[in-house]
């Protein structure tokens, strides 16, 4: 389960500038972070990662998560200044990858 402060800081990060969450967004943004959890938990494996790095992983992660919501299909207009569509990230984790690299091993075939 997501803490409390962490949700706090997903919460400020997706919905900067506002003045009220309600408890449906709340509930929400606490999803996507525990989503975000497991993904960033399933990539990082035993792998010693220092706590703020993590963290910071997961908000980016839950950040994809939940601006997902307001891109149907993919295609969202939220980012762009001149109105044209922008289309969202397939993987959640995109923003995750390179916070996470200079701590996970490389492999070789």
């Amino acid at each position: 389960m997501a803490s409390a402060e962490l949700v706090a800081r997903l919460t400020v990060y997706v919905k900067a500038g506002a003045t009220h969450v309600d408890a449906a967004d709340e509930a929400f943004i606490s999803e996507c972070l525990s989503e975000a959890e497991a993904l960033v938990a399933a990539l990082v494996g035993t792998t010693e990662v220092p706590a703020a790095v993590l963290d910071r992983a997961r908000i980016e992660v839950g950040s994809e998560l939940y601006n997902r919501r307001a891109a149907p299909n993919g295609i969202s207009q939220f980012a762009a200044a001149d109105g044209s569509a922008i289309r969202v990230a397939r993987d959640p984790m995109v923003a995750a990858y390179p916070i996470l690299a200079p701590f996970l091993p490389v492999g070789f075939a």
